[in-house]
């Protein structure tokens, strides 16, 4: 029996969506055509390899380019490759030194190519470097677990947020919602979403922390709801947050997803502020995820 040929199966590649880790069959990686995505979302380190990568092979391909001409470069020196590798640089950043100059139509033709080719990349690459740095980024961190206590005589759910920046977010708003596998009438499962509604989903001025509460009674999806059912169900709590940055006037989001094992039942959170006797207030982030049995 003959094996299949590897070339012709469809690709699998893991990707990250949210908070959980995915492998998709037969997905179409298609770089360029979605390639200020990819510039915008990989990681800073993995940025600037490539585009040194491309700047060296950039410099590389016209370097060899003029090596094809005869003698197109006064003044290179040996190797004359490598002479040439650098009189690219200059020309490609424009520095131009001026001891190594192109001295035929061939080398000016090649110089000329390659001016337009370092304006657009140039161009290109200082918008992507700008928007990465220019985009607002919301500081805002989310403990590692929500938890399950009473408050107010019922149980809630509670999740507590702390501002980073230590200024001011105005009219901040949190919107929570659960997404759980749900039966059709046929007996098909489908990801449902539902909005779980909070005691106080806005904050004037989001400075400090902030703990969200949604009460578990009988008009809360989550009544009489075990940690085994809500595992069983595969419930998915994803938090949103959005609000104007009073430094920057810019509008903040951000978002948190905890899978229904991230809950502990019958904890709170301990209190990370304190008042000092002369009126300053200590916050105190060693014990933002530090939790305490519910008495």
């Amino acid at each position: 029996m003959k094996r299949p040929n590897a070339a012709k199966l469809p690709a699998r590649r893991k990707v990250r969506v949210g908070e959980r880790q995915i492998e998709t069959i037969g997905q179409k990686q298609e770089l360029w055509a979605d390639f200020y995505h990819h510039a915008m979302t990989v990681n800073t380190p993995k940025f600037i390899a490539g585009a040194l990568a491309l700047f060296f092979f950039n410099n590389l391909l016209f370097a060899c380019l003029f090596d094809m001409g005869q003698n197109p470069v006064a003044n290179t020196g040996q190797p004359e490759l490598l002479y040439l590798f650098f009189f690219s640089i200059e020309n490609f950043t424009t520095v131009g030194f001026g001891d190594m100059h192109p001295q035929s139509i061939y080398a000016h033709s090649i110089a000329s190519i390659e001016g337009f080719v370092a304006l657009i990349q140039t161009a290109a690459l200082t918008g992507l470097i700008f928007a990465r740095f220019s985009r607002p980024r919301a500081r805002i961190m989310f403990a590692t677990n929500p938890v399950i206590a009473l408050h107010d005589g019922e149980p809630n759910l509670m999740i507590r947020l702390a501002n980073e920046r230590h200024n001011a977010i105005s009219d901040a708003t949190a919107v929570l919602w659960i997404v759980r596998l749900e039966p059709s009438k046929e007996g098909h499962r489908f990801r449902r979403f539902h909005r779980l509604p909070l005691t106080r989903h806005e904050n004037p001025t989001f400075m400090l922390s902030w703990t969200l509460f949604h009460p578990i009674n009988e008009s809360s999806l989550l009544y009489g709801k075990t940690a085994e059912d809500l595992d069983k169900e595969e419930f998915q709590f994803i938090i949103a947050i959005k609000g104007v940055d009073d430094t920057s006037l810019q509008e903040l989001r951000s978002r948190k997803a905890f899978p229904a094992k991230a809950i502990l039942w019958g904890r709170r959170y301990v209190d990370i502020i304190t008042n000092t006797p002369d009126g300053s207030v200590i916050l105190d982030y060693s014990r933002f995820d530090e939790t305490m049995e519910d008495s």
